[in-house]
């Protein structure tokens, strides 16, 4: 059958439609243009110009990894953030991760959103996708929920500012659950980290502070997240934010609206090198409105690779290792082998492992509980033989050489029951002033003479102690000395610890 030339025709301009249609870009439009910030460009670039001409002038010698600014409107907070901003302004990155808190739509994790830009009053700015969906397919946590973004301002009024420092950086859009734990957040960061491979990459969390208690409240409350914020150390962060939410402050919300971003930023910092954070000038809505009753707090931080950082001789505090699933999966293979054939007095086998991360030589500590109780933990401090291998050594002392357990060992009927927790050490660093440890961060490691002990990083926030409790705590109980010797010459040395958990694989 022949067809008329205008069937052809027909079929033709189809044909184009289709292909067009294909291509076409997805873009997700401004939601708060002309409420959170001006809407015309000619406005909102001269907002953005004379905030950033009026930024504290203070200079950051190192390499910025991520920043933490506030997301409210910039009428309150838009001189926070520029202060942050302007730090950030023409330095070179291959993308921008933005990360805020879903104020709107219920999250149990995390999302990315599936355009190809964003449009603001500035244009349009692109997304990396390639560097979304290595984010996504590292994580189980992340998904891609398009409604959790389209009202969404915590990103969206971060996106103006970055067209105006880094044009034409593409950028990667999360928003996540504000308010996730730290278990959860961590997941999140070391996915991100992981994602980040080569590219040259700067982490922007976006969060206010304090929400909803009076003026002078809110100023408390801040500069006790500010201290932590500015400790770099997420888990005292945690702690802090806890300790207030419990102290009943009227009014009181919560400390930061995007804990959860703050958290995953300050440890995808970490990962990338950074090694100090700095806080920056803070206001809260009271001080721009006069209205004192209920306020919100203002505050933002750089986190950074000091140019001074490292200094030759010194030990180094290594950082996390970069596992895969894969990778943790066969290190508790091997520490559970290892413990079952020992206990049933068998050989335990000679492992087959090929991975580079766990050949690394590296201390470690392994626990062993039994629904909470603690059934073992023995240590080994020099990273002297490949991480595989001091995993079963540790597994197997573990569970049949701990003394505190001597009269009541693990037994191969206990195994299905046991899990096992692994920490990953740096290297001992011997300190001369406790002014150099930080609670939650540093494990302390305490001798005198043929006495000495430890305590993991992790004990101290478990039991809440302070930085001279757990000095004290160490020397009594692991190390068998005066409460006092840590004052009276004894050694001290710090580590960092990398806490691997078997239920989290």
């Amino acid at each position: 059958m022949k067809h008329s030339p205008l069937i052809y025709s027909m079929l033709f301009f189809l044909q184009i439609s289709s292909v067009f249609c294909t291509h076409q870009k997805k873009i997700r439009p401004p939601a708060v243009a002309g409420q959170f910030y001006p809407e015309t460009p000619e406005e909102l670039s001269d907002n953005i110009d004379r905030l950033l001409a009026n930024r504290e002038r203070i200079e950051i010698k190192g390499d910025i990894k991520g920043i933490w600014v506030p997301h409210a409107g910039y009428m309150f907070c838009g001189q926070v953030a520029a202060n942050g901003y302007g730090l950030i302004k023409g330095r070179d990155y291959d993308a921008v991760i933005i990360i805020g808190p879903s104020h709107y739509y219920p999250l149990a994790g995390g999302s990315i959103g599936d355009w190809d830009g964003y449009r603001t009053p500035l244009g349009e700015i692109a997304i990396d996708k390639e560097l979304a969906q290595r984010i996504r397919s590292n994580t189980d946590l992340i998904e891609c929920i398009p409604d959790a973004h389209k009202r969404e301002h915590s990103v969206e009024n971060q996106i103006p500012f970055i067209q105006s420092v880094l044009p034409g950086v593409p950028i990667v859009p999360i928003v996540v659950n504000g308010f996730l734990s730290y278990e959860k957040s961590k997941k999140i960061a070391v996915a991100i980290a992981r994602s980040i491979k080569e590219k040259r990459v700067l982490v922007v969390a976006s969060s206010d502070m304090s929400h909803y208690p009076n003026y002078r409240d809110a100023y408390s409350v801040d500069m006790k997240i500010l201290n932590a914020v500015e400790s770099f150390n997420p888990r005292k962060l945690v702690r802090v934010s806890s300790q207030i939410m419990k102290s009943n402050i009227e009014g009181l919300d919560c400390t930061m609206c995007g804990l959860s971003a703050v958290l995953i930023t300050m440890i995808v910092s970490d990962q990338m090198g950074a090694d100090k954070a700095m806080t920056l000038p803070y206001i809260n809505s009271g001080d721009v409105s006069g209205e004192r009753r209920r306020v919100v707090g203002y505050g933002a931080a750089i986190f950074y690779k000091d140019e001074k950082s490292t200094t030759e001789g010194e030990a180094e505090m290594v950082s996390d290792i970069d596992f895969s699933k894969q990778e943790l999966k066969q290190l508790f293979q091997i520490a559970r082998k290892s413990i079952e054939c020992s206990l049933r007095r068998e050989p335990v086998p000679d492992f087959s492992v090929e991975s580079q991360n766990l050949l690394k030589k590296r201390g470690v500590f392994v626990t062993l509980t039994n629904h909470g109780r603690l059934r073992g933990c023995i240590g080994h401090f020099d990273p002297d033989y490949p991480l595989y291998q001091i995993v079963s050594r540790m597994a197997v002392a573990a569970a049949t050489q701990d003394p505190r357990f001597f009269y009541n060992p693990v037994t191969i009927e206990e195994m299905a029951d046991i899990e096992i927790k692994i920490s990953v050490l740096s290297e001992l660093k011997k300190i001369d002033s406790i002014d150099e440890i930080e609670v939650g961060k540093h494990g302390i490691w305490i001798r005198q003479g043929m006495r000495g002990g430890t305590y993991l990083p992790e004990v101290a926030t478990e039991m809440g102690w302070n930085k001279i409790e757990f000095l004290e705590h160490c020397c009594v109980e692991k190390a068998g000395l005066p409460k006092d010797a840590w004052k009276k010459g004894a050694e001290i040395y710090i580590y960092t610890s990398q806490i691997l958990s078997e239920k989290d694989i």
